[in-house]
């Protein structure tokens, strides 16, 4: 199968929540439904963060995924001004779905976003990145959050 990017629509449709100064969270609960999901290299975007924030945590939990187990990284892409992803950052760098079980992830580990002036977009997408797996689940499920203070600048 080849690899697909899937979207979490609710949080990736609007910009990131740059203005409100204070702790802020992106939230998912991300179901394939139809669309098979765990194959190498398949990528799910889950929302953006603004430049400036500070990232201070992750809870990522996948449901029990029917096919293989596929092994996972949450991630930060920056985008060019032509909608290039490439890579920026690792929030958790190794997580496995479970065929028989859910799982569930976490880290506090802080990291800051910190995009030079001269990129065109100023906030970094979180995406879950498959690393390795067999093929894709039908239905597959994650739900999880990754929290961020903002200041209410850019810098």
């Amino acid at each position: 199968m080849a690899a697909v990017t899937l979207t979490y629509t609710i949080n990736m449709a609007a910009s990131p929540k740059g203005v409100h100064v204070g702790e802020n969270i992106v939230p998912w609960s991300f179901n394939s439904g139809a669309l098979k999901a765990g194959t190498l290299s398949d990528v799910i975007l889950l929302g953006k963060i603004p430049n400036g924030a500070l990232i201070t945590g992750a809870d990522v939990r996948f449901g029990a995924n029917l096919n293989d187990a596929s092994h996972w990284s949450l991630v930060m892409l920056v985008t060019d001004a032509l909608g290039t992803y490439s890579a920026y950052g690792t929030i958790i760098a190794s997580m496995t779905s479970s065929s028989t079980a859910a799982t569930v992830y976490k880290t506090v580990i802080p990291q800051k976003v910190s995009l030079s002036d001269d990129r065109a977009v100023q906030f970094v997408t979180l995406a879950l990145n498959c690393s390795t797996g067999a093929s894709g689940t039908v239905s597959f499920s994650t739900q999880g959050s990754v929290r961020y203070l903002a200041d209410g600048s850019n810098v």
